[in-house]
Protein backbone atom coordinates (compact mmCIF):
# COMPACT_ATOMS: atom_id res chain seq x y z
CA UNK A 1 0.00 0.00 0.00
CA UNK A 2 1.57 3.10 -1.26
CA UNK A 3 1.41 5.89 1.33
CA UNK A 4 0.54 9.56 -0.12
CA UNK A 5 1.81 12.32 2.20
CA UNK A 6 -1.85 13.18 2.54
CA UNK A 7 -2.40 9.73 4.03
CA UNK A 8 0.72 10.79 6.45
CA UNK A 9 -0.84 14.19 7.62
CA UNK A 10 -3.95 12.38 8.58
CA UNK A 11 -2.29 9.78 10.24
CA UNK A 12 0.12 11.99 12.44
CA UNK A 13 -3.31 14.10 13.14
CA UNK A 14 -5.03 11.21 13.68
CA UNK A 15 -2.28 10.10 16.76
CA UNK A 16 -2.09 13.97 17.80
CA UNK A 17 -5.98 13.37 18.61
CA UNK A 18 -5.84 10.71 20.25
CA UNK A 19 -2.53 11.81 22.34
CA UNK A 20 -4.13 15.04 23.02
CA UNK A 21 -8.00 12.97 23.90
CA UNK A 22 -5.16 10.73 26.31
CA UNK A 23 -3.96 13.43 27.99
CA UNK A 24 -7.07 15.16 28.41
CA UNK A 25 -8.20 11.87 30.15
CA UNK A 26 -5.43 11.58 32.59
CA UNK A 27 -5.61 15.07 33.44
CA UNK A 28 -9.59 14.73 33.76
CA UNK A 29 -8.53 11.13 35.68
CA UNK A 30 -7.80 10.82 39.89
CA UNK A 31 -6.42 8.63 42.17
CA UNK A 32 -5.73 8.21 45.77
CA UNK A 33 -2.41 7.56 47.02
CA UNK A 34 -2.00 4.91 49.54
CA UNK A 35 0.32 3.51 51.59
CA UNK A 36 -0.17 -0.91 52.64
CA UNK A 37 0.88 -1.73 55.77
CA UNK A 38 0.59 -5.32 56.89
CA UNK A 39 0.08 -6.32 60.57
CA UNK A 40 -2.66 -7.97 62.75
CA UNK A 41 -5.77 -6.88 64.49
CA UNK A 42 -5.51 -7.09 68.42
CA UNK A 43 -7.89 -5.92 71.58
CA UNK A 44 -7.28 -2.35 72.46
CA UNK A 45 -8.41 -3.14 75.67
CA UNK A 46 -7.25 -6.32 78.00
CA UNK A 47 -7.00 -5.94 81.65
CA UNK A 48 -5.34 -8.87 83.17
CA UNK A 49 -6.69 -10.04 86.46
CA UNK A 50 -4.06 -10.90 88.97
CA UNK A 51 -4.01 -11.83 92.62
CA UNK A 52 -3.30 -9.16 95.11
CA UNK A 53 -2.82 -10.59 98.17
CA UNK A 54 -2.74 -14.50 98.72
CA UNK A 55 -5.43 -16.54 99.93
CA UNK A 56 -7.86 -19.87 99.60
CA UNK A 57 -10.98 -19.43 97.00
CA UNK A 58 -13.67 -19.11 99.12
CA UNK A 59 -16.20 -17.80 96.83
CA UNK A 60 -16.30 -17.39 92.89
CA UNK A 61 -18.51 -15.11 91.41
CA UNK A 62 -17.96 -15.25 87.77
CA UNK A 63 -16.45 -18.13 85.61
CA UNK A 64 -15.40 -18.21 82.00
CA UNK A 65 -17.12 -15.99 79.30
CA UNK A 66 -19.20 -14.05 81.82
CA UNK A 67 -19.87 -10.31 81.29
CA UNK A 68 -18.31 -8.07 83.74
CA UNK A 69 -18.67 -4.23 84.91
CA UNK A 70 -16.06 -2.62 86.46
CA UNK A 71 -16.13 -3.13 90.03
CA UNK A 72 -17.73 -6.23 89.85
CA UNK A 73 -16.26 -9.21 92.14
CA UNK A 74 -14.92 -12.49 90.21
CA UNK A 75 -13.57 -13.82 93.32
CA UNK A 76 -12.78 -13.90 97.29
CA UNK A 77 -10.13 -15.33 98.53
CA UNK A 78 -9.82 -15.85 102.91
CA UNK A 79 -6.50 -15.25 104.49
CA UNK A 80 -6.69 -16.83 108.17
CA UNK A 81 -3.21 -14.84 109.30
CA UNK A 82 -4.37 -11.76 107.39
CA UNK A 83 -7.45 -11.94 109.32
CA UNK A 84 -5.88 -12.67 113.43
CA UNK A 85 -3.44 -9.41 112.56
CA UNK A 86 -6.44 -7.27 111.91
CA UNK A 87 -8.30 -8.94 114.80
CA UNK A 88 -4.70 -8.20 116.88
CA UNK A 89 -4.17 -4.58 115.63
CA UNK A 90 -7.95 -3.44 116.74
CA UNK A 91 -7.60 -4.84 120.03
CA UNK A 92 -4.23 -3.02 120.12
CA UNK A 93 -5.69 0.18 118.87
CA UNK A 94 -8.27 -0.17 121.44
CA UNK A 95 -6.14 -0.88 124.62
CA UNK A 96 -4.57 2.22 123.52
CA UNK A 97 -7.79 4.50 123.60
CA UNK A 98 -8.10 2.65 126.99
CA UNK A 99 -4.74 4.15 128.14
CA UNK A 100 -5.29 7.89 126.59
CA UNK A 101 -8.41 8.16 128.41
CA UNK A 102 -7.21 6.91 131.86
CA UNK A 103 -3.71 9.46 131.56
CA UNK A 104 -6.43 12.24 131.12
CA UNK A 105 -8.24 11.29 134.53
CA UNK A 106 -5.00 10.63 136.25
CA UNK A 107 -3.97 13.98 135.41
CA UNK A 108 -7.45 15.82 135.82
CA UNK A 109 -7.23 14.27 139.25
CA UNK A 110 -4.22 14.87 140.31
CA UNK A 111 -4.82 18.43 139.24
CA UNK A 112 -7.69 18.97 141.53
CA UNK A 113 -5.75 17.41 144.33
CA UNK A 114 -2.96 19.65 143.75
CA UNK A 115 -4.86 23.09 143.36
CA UNK A 116 -7.04 22.28 146.59
CA UNK A 117 -3.42 21.79 148.48
CA UNK A 118 -2.48 24.93 146.88
CA UNK A 119 -5.42 26.99 147.51
CA UNK A 120 -5.04 25.61 151.59
CA UNK A 121 -1.69 27.11 151.56
CA UNK A 122 -2.76 30.50 150.35
CA UNK A 123 -5.50 30.46 152.27
CA UNK A 124 -2.99 29.25 155.38
CA UNK A 125 -0.42 31.89 153.90
CA UNK A 126 -3.07 34.78 154.36
CA UNK A 127 -3.56 34.32 157.55
CA UNK A 128 0.29 33.46 158.57
CA UNK A 129 0.82 37.14 157.13
CA UNK A 130 -1.96 38.48 159.08
CA UNK A 131 -0.33 37.70 161.90
CA UNK A 132 2.87 38.70 161.07
CA UNK A 133 1.72 42.22 160.52
CA UNK A 134 0.16 42.20 164.05
CA UNK A 135 3.28 40.97 166.24
CA UNK A 136 5.00 43.49 164.15
CA UNK A 137 3.12 46.42 165.33
CA UNK A 138 3.49 44.94 169.02
CA UNK A 139 6.80 44.68 168.04
CA UNK A 140 6.84 47.90 167.24
CA UNK A 141 4.87 49.28 170.32
CA UNK A 142 7.07 47.39 173.20
CA UNK A 143 10.46 48.89 171.29
CA UNK A 144 9.41 52.10 172.23
CA UNK A 145 8.04 51.05 175.55
CA UNK A 146 10.84 49.47 176.08
CA UNK A 147 13.01 52.94 175.18
CA UNK A 148 11.53 54.45 177.54
CA UNK A 149 11.65 51.75 180.51
CA UNK A 150 8.33 51.33 181.21
CA UNK A 151 8.57 47.64 180.16
CA UNK A 152 11.10 45.17 180.75
CA UNK A 153 14.03 43.49 178.75
CA UNK A 154 12.16 40.54 179.17
CA UNK A 155 8.52 41.55 177.76
CA UNK A 156 11.04 43.43 174.98
CA UNK A 157 12.42 40.13 174.06
CA UNK A 158 9.22 37.78 174.03
CA UNK A 159 7.81 40.40 171.41
CA UNK A 160 10.88 40.13 169.08
CA UNK A 161 10.98 36.43 169.84
CA UNK A 162 7.66 36.38 168.54
CA UNK A 163 7.73 38.33 165.67
CA UNK A 164 10.45 36.24 164.64
CA UNK A 165 8.47 32.76 165.12
CA UNK A 166 5.58 34.26 162.50
CA UNK A 167 7.92 35.17 159.77
CA UNK A 168 9.28 31.48 159.73
CA UNK A 169 5.82 30.26 159.53
CA UNK A 170 4.61 32.74 156.83
CA UNK A 171 8.55 31.51 154.92
CA UNK A 172 7.77 28.01 155.79
CA UNK A 173 4.18 28.45 153.78
CA UNK A 174 5.88 30.36 151.55
CA UNK A 175 8.56 27.62 150.18
CA UNK A 176 5.66 24.44 150.64
CA UNK A 177 3.62 26.49 147.96
CA UNK A 178 7.05 27.28 145.34
CA UNK A 179 7.18 23.13 146.06
CA UNK A 180 3.56 22.12 145.21
CA UNK A 181 4.31 24.78 141.73
CA UNK A 182 6.91 22.87 141.15
CA UNK A 183 5.58 19.52 141.73
CA UNK A 184 2.25 20.43 139.26
CA UNK A 185 4.78 22.14 136.75
CA UNK A 186 6.57 18.27 136.78
CA UNK A 187 3.45 17.08 136.73
CA UNK A 188 2.15 18.51 133.52
CA UNK A 189 4.78 17.75 131.66
CA UNK A 190 5.14 14.34 132.60
CA UNK A 191 1.56 13.94 131.78
CA UNK A 192 2.08 15.62 128.24
CA UNK A 193 5.35 13.39 127.09
CA UNK A 194 3.08 9.96 128.33
CA UNK A 195 0.63 11.16 126.88
CA UNK A 196 1.79 12.76 123.53
CA UNK A 197 3.76 8.86 123.61
CA UNK A 198 0.61 6.34 124.03
CA UNK A 199 -1.05 9.49 120.85
CA UNK A 200 1.92 8.06 118.65
CA UNK A 201 2.09 4.45 119.39
CA UNK A 202 -2.03 5.07 118.25
CA UNK A 203 -1.38 6.46 115.28
CA UNK A 204 1.17 4.21 114.14
CA UNK A 205 -1.18 1.04 114.66
CA UNK A 206 -4.01 3.26 112.85
CA UNK A 207 -1.81 2.94 110.05
CA UNK A 208 -1.03 -0.26 109.89
CA UNK A 209 -4.36 -1.22 111.07
CA UNK A 210 -5.38 0.75 107.14
CA UNK A 211 -2.58 -1.61 105.71
CA UNK A 212 -4.19 -4.22 106.75
CA UNK A 213 -7.42 -3.54 105.81
CA UNK A 214 -6.21 -2.33 102.64
CA UNK A 215 -4.63 -5.55 101.90
CA UNK A 216 -7.41 -7.50 103.16
CA UNK A 217 -9.89 -5.71 100.48
CA UNK A 218 -7.27 -7.17 98.07
CA UNK A 219 -8.10 -10.90 98.70
CA UNK A 220 -12.05 -9.37 96.85
CA UNK A 221 -10.77 -9.56 92.87
CA UNK A 222 -12.65 -7.24 91.01
CA UNK A 223 -12.95 -6.32 87.33
CA UNK A 224 -10.99 -3.02 86.76
CA UNK A 225 -12.75 -2.55 83.03
CA UNK A 226 -16.26 -3.45 81.28
CA UNK A 227 -15.27 -6.99 79.48
CA UNK A 228 -15.49 -9.91 79.07
CA UNK A 229 -14.14 -12.58 81.42
CA UNK A 230 -11.36 -14.67 79.60
CA UNK A 231 -9.67 -17.28 83.23
CA UNK A 232 -10.14 -20.47 82.71
CA UNK A 233 -8.19 -21.35 86.08
CA UNK A 234 -11.08 -19.90 87.82
CA UNK A 235 -13.40 -22.90 86.88
CA UNK A 236 -13.57 -25.73 89.70
CA UNK A 237 -11.36 -23.76 91.63
CA UNK A 238 -12.96 -23.18 94.94
CA UNK A 239 -10.70 -23.71 97.87
CA UNK A 240 -7.58 -23.65 95.64
CA UNK A 241 -4.49 -21.54 96.88
CA UNK A 242 -3.78 -18.68 94.88
CA UNK A 243 -0.12 -16.42 95.12
CA UNK A 244 0.38 -12.72 95.37
CA UNK A 245 1.23 -11.71 91.60
CA UNK A 246 -0.88 -15.40 90.24
CA UNK A 247 -2.49 -14.04 86.94
CA UNK A 248 -6.16 -15.60 86.78
CA UNK A 249 -6.90 -14.56 83.27
CA UNK A 250 -7.70 -10.94 81.66
CA UNK A 251 -11.27 -8.98 81.22
CA UNK A 252 -11.14 -8.34 77.00
CA UNK A 253 -13.68 -5.45 75.84
CA UNK A 254 -14.31 -7.70 72.01
CA UNK A 255 -15.72 -4.93 70.68
CA UNK A 256 -12.92 -2.88 71.15
CA UNK A 257 -10.01 -3.56 68.18
CA UNK A 258 -7.25 -1.78 66.66
CA UNK A 259 -4.90 -2.58 64.23
CA UNK A 260 -0.87 -2.75 64.43
CA UNK A 261 0.65 -2.35 61.51
CA UNK A 262 4.64 -2.45 60.87
CA UNK A 263 5.14 0.49 57.94
CA UNK A 264 8.77 0.70 56.28
CA UNK A 265 10.90 4.21 56.81
CA UNK A 266 9.62 5.34 53.21
CA UNK A 267 5.92 4.82 53.74
CA UNK A 268 5.58 5.92 57.60
CA UNK A 269 6.47 9.51 56.77
CA UNK A 270 3.47 9.85 54.75
CA UNK A 271 1.04 8.27 57.10
CA UNK A 272 -0.72 11.50 59.65
CA UNK A 273 -2.73 10.49 62.35
CA UNK A 274 -6.52 11.11 61.50
CA UNK A 275 -5.89 9.94 57.83
CA UNK A 276 -8.83 6.94 56.84
CA UNK A 277 -7.77 3.29 56.19
CA UNK A 278 -9.39 -0.14 55.55
CA UNK A 279 -8.22 -3.48 55.44
CA UNK A 280 -7.47 -6.07 53.27
CA UNK A 281 -8.16 -9.39 54.91
CA UNK A 282 -7.38 -12.62 53.14
CA UNK A 283 -9.48 -14.40 55.52
CA UNK A 284 -12.63 -12.97 54.23
CA UNK A 285 -13.75 -12.01 50.57
CA UNK A 286 -14.24 -8.46 51.10
CA UNK A 287 -11.56 -5.85 50.33
CA UNK A 288 -13.12 -2.82 52.70
CA UNK A 289 -15.78 -3.90 55.07
CA UNK A 290 -13.26 -3.08 57.94
CA UNK A 291 -12.61 0.97 58.16
CA UNK A 292 -10.36 2.56 61.04
CA UNK A 293 -8.50 5.72 61.23
CA UNK A 294 -4.94 6.20 62.07
CA UNK A 295 -4.45 6.31 65.56
CA UNK A 296 -0.28 7.20 66.19
CA UNK A 297 2.50 6.34 64.81
CA UNK A 298 5.49 4.70 66.53
CA UNK A 299 8.92 6.80 66.28
CA UNK A 300 11.02 4.18 67.78
CA UNK A 301 11.90 1.22 64.88
CA UNK A 302 11.02 -2.36 65.58
CA UNK A 303 11.93 -5.31 63.39
CA UNK A 304 9.11 -7.03 61.33
CA UNK A 305 9.46 -10.14 59.10
CA UNK A 306 13.48 -9.54 59.28
CA UNK A 307 12.74 -5.56 58.17
CA UNK A 308 13.43 -2.36 59.82
CA UNK A 309 9.78 -1.44 60.13
CA UNK A 310 7.87 1.32 62.36
CA UNK A 311 4.41 0.70 64.72
CA UNK A 312 1.55 2.44 63.27
CA UNK A 313 -1.88 1.89 65.40
CA UNK A 314 -5.25 2.18 63.61
CA UNK A 315 -8.47 2.50 65.25
CA UNK A 316 -11.25 -0.24 63.94
CA UNK A 317 -14.55 1.63 63.35
CA UNK A 318 -16.04 -1.09 64.18
CA UNK A 319 -15.70 -4.59 64.65
CA UNK A 320 -18.89 -5.68 62.36
CA UNK A 321 -19.10 -6.62 59.10
CA UNK A 322 -20.78 -8.83 55.96
CA UNK A 323 -19.29 -11.38 54.47
CA UNK A 324 -20.83 -13.18 51.56
CA UNK A 325 -24.42 -12.18 53.56
CA UNK A 326 -23.02 -13.43 56.84
CA UNK A 327 -22.42 -11.05 59.50
CA UNK A 328 -19.37 -11.55 61.15
CA UNK A 329 -16.87 -9.86 64.12
CA UNK A 330 -13.18 -9.01 63.48
CA UNK A 331 -11.24 -10.57 66.46
CA UNK A 332 -7.86 -10.47 67.64
CA UNK A 333 -5.15 -12.26 66.51
CA UNK A 334 -6.90 -12.41 62.20
CA UNK A 335 -3.85 -11.14 60.25
CA UNK A 336 -4.15 -8.49 56.85
CA UNK A 337 -3.24 -5.21 55.50
CA UNK A 338 -3.75 -2.21 56.29
CA UNK A 339 -4.42 0.33 53.24
CA UNK A 340 -4.00 3.78 54.05
CA UNK A 341 -5.26 6.93 52.00
CA UNK A 342 -2.38 9.54 52.44
CA UNK A 343 -3.48 11.48 49.84
CA UNK A 344 -6.48 12.07 47.44
CA UNK A 345 -7.75 13.19 44.02
CA UNK A 346 -4.42 12.90 42.81
CA UNK A 347 -4.55 13.48 39.20
CA UNK A 348 -2.93 10.69 37.39
CA UNK A 349 -0.17 12.66 35.30
CA UNK A 350 1.58 14.40 38.65
CA UNK A 351 2.34 10.91 39.72
CA UNK A 352 3.36 9.71 35.99
CA UNK A 353 5.28 12.74 36.34
CA UNK A 354 6.79 11.92 39.63
CA UNK A 355 7.90 8.50 38.22
CA UNK A 356 9.68 9.72 35.68
CA UNK A 357 11.78 12.31 37.94
CA UNK A 358 12.26 9.78 40.05
CA UNK A 359 13.62 7.58 37.67
CA UNK A 360 15.71 9.90 35.72
CA UNK A 361 17.04 11.01 39.13
CA UNK A 362 18.18 7.72 40.32
CA UNK A 363 20.02 6.84 36.78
Amino acid sequence: MRITIKKSILIAFAMLLLLVTAIMILTLMRIDRKVIIPGAFTYRNISPVVIEEEGFASEIHKIENSEVKAGDLIMTLTNSDLEMEIADSENRIMLYKLELEEILQLKELDVSLSTYDVTKLKEELKVKKDEEKYYREVQTDKSDLYEKKIISKDEYEGANIALKQKELEVKSIQIQLNELNKQLQKLDASSYLNYKFKQKELEIEENKLSYLKKRDDGLKIRAKMDGRLVAGRMNNNLNAYFSKGDKIGDVVSYDKIDFIGYASGSDVVRVKEGQEAYFNVDTFRGKDFIRGIVKKTGLKSETFNGEISFPVEIEVESTEFFDRGRKRFIHAGVVGEAIIITEENLPILRILWEQMVKYADIN
